[in-house]
């Protein structure tokens, strides 16, 4: 019997599962309370307060960390790997997550979190499925810009466990098809999956707004809109991946609070609900192209998976492309603890994890010298 712990950190809350095998003993999501963050302005202050968090829920249930086989951690901001799967968090990897990630997201601390639990213990932590996995067809990263290569960001480990779960339910394998997924939650992702290798992908700054991020939105505009804002690198940043879209529009994240105005009247809310289910419908109708409409089925995942009025609206205008299957909220837990188990029974191999991001060259450096990111 195989023990698994399973942590995976969002922008306000820490997720934590432990399985036996794939039996679930307990589960939880420790939300972090807004005045709490407001006194942890970066990411990296929050690690104790979120261990701490972790700590009490195994003591509370009776579970030890230190008695997993494997802890297996949301993948964080790290720099972009070749291929999905388990990579081992090592020395590099924390250094990087701490001192020069690649974006500032809570997802950093999953990693951290799980290396601190089993400190002292040769109890192996790893990532699995990260979202800046570069397994892209080559053409998709060029852009009008020589200098700036389109590098892949999207989020797998949810959607590649919806398309399992899709392939298993018509008695296929997900490498037997080609899939359009889309993860709709607070930052919407889309992919095209070409037998179990993501070809193309839409990024949460480059298609539909979402709950808490812009969008694409036109260089002449949104340049314009940084240099007139006086804000700095940092704030315009963190503005346009967690302020924008729907909370900007609406002063609200949650799509539920959007639907209950949409049904109250609100004549507005329900044009910036509806063109947020537009940029869907067009991203899959874009990535579509990607095998010349050779798509097998659309998957619609994620939290906002759940509404039948979102859902509906984009179904109306992609189902001509495939057949749409919803499959909603996210099942993370389960996509780390099954990636675990499969690395145990030695289904998988873990990765060993080498990728210096750019600018430097050791460990060392990385630790003397953190990146405006971090």
């Amino acid at each position: 019997m195989s023990r698994i712990l399973t942590i995976n950190c969002g922008s306000t809350s820490t997720k934590v599962a432990f399985f036996e095998d794939d039996r679930e003993l307990a589960r939880i999501s420790l939300d972090v309370p807004l005045d709490a963050l407001a006194t942890m302005p970066k990411v990296l202050d929050q690690t104790d307060y979120r261990t701490t968090q972790v700590r009490e829920f195994l003591h509370a249930n009776e579970l030890d960390a230190t008695t997993a086989d494997i802890v297996v951690a949301r993948a964080g901001t790290i720099h972009h790997v070749p291929h999905d799967g388990a990579f081992a968090v090592n020395e590099l990897m924390v250094a990087t997550l701490k001192y020069a990630p690649a974006a500032q997201h809570a997802s950093a601390l999953s990693a951290l979190i799980g290396v601190e639990l089993v400190e002292g213990t040769d109890i192996p932590v790893i990532i699995y499925d990260p979202t800046c996995v570069d397994s892209v067809d080559e053409i998709a990263k060029v852009t009008g810009v020589p200098e700036i290569e389109n590098k892949p960001v999207y989020h797998l480990l949810n959607p590649k466990a919806a398309g399992r779960k899709y392939a298993e339910s018509i008695g296929k394998d997900y490498t037997d098809l080609n899939l359009v997924i889309a993860h709709l939650g607070g930052g919407i992702t889309m992919a095209f999956h070409d037998h179990g290798r993501v070809a193309d992908w839409i990024y949460d700054d480059s298609g539909p707004m979402s709950p808490q991020r812009a969008g694409g939105i036109p260089n002449r505009f949104l340049t314009d809109f940084i240099y007139q804002s006086g804000w700095s690198h940092q704030e315009m940043r963190m503005y346009l991946a967690g302020k924008s879209g729907i909370a900007a529009h609406l002063g609200t994240q949650d799509v539920r609070e959007v639907e209950m105005e949409i049904i109250a009247g609100d004549e507005h809310a329900e044009l910036i609900y509806r063109a947020m289910a537009y940029g869907v419908a067009k991203g899959i109708g874009q990535l579509a192209t990607v095998r010349a409409g050779d798509v097998d089925q659309i998957i619609l995942t994620g939290g906002i998976a759940h509404s039948e009025l979102f859902t509906g609206w984009v179904r109306e205008l992609v189902e001509w492309i495939a057949p749409v299957t919803i499959i909603p909220g996210e099942h993370e837990a389960e996509a780390l603890a099954a990636g675990g188990l499969r690395v145990l029974r030695g289904e998988e191999p873990v990765h060993d994890y080498d990728v210096l991001p750019a600018g430097y060259g050791s460990v060392e450096e990385i630790i003397a010298r953190p990146s405006f990111m971090a």
